[in-house]
């Protein structure tokens, strides 16, 4: 027996880019730790797209929202380095 197919084709959303070595900042070693785990369990993409969802949908503030509607990755990164500021825990 065939497998159930699902009622909408998918389609495939690549998030490609690499990361320059040695990463000595503690915030990008504990992120890319956190990737290894998780791609060996297949739920980094998840987690990963749901962000980009959330930001391009205004959900982590406005800031990050203008930003991402007008293309401009460096203000975009600025204002979530400023929303994780407001969190704690950011000592950059």
């Amino acid at each position: 027996m065939s497998r159930m197919k699902n009622d909408q084709p998918s389609i495939r959303v690549r998030l490609d880019g690499y990361v320059r070595q040695p990463v000595i900042d503690e915030r990008m070693r504990k992120a890319l730790d956190w990737l290894a785990e998780m791609n060996g369990k297949r739920k980094a993409f998840p987690v990963a797209w749901g962000f980009v969802v959330a930001a391009v949908n205004g959900e982590l503030g406005p800031q990050v929202q203008a930003a991402v509607a007008d293309g401009n990755t460096e203000e975009a990164l600025d204002a979530l380095h400023d929303l994780l500021g407001a969190f704690g825990g950011n000592d950059d």
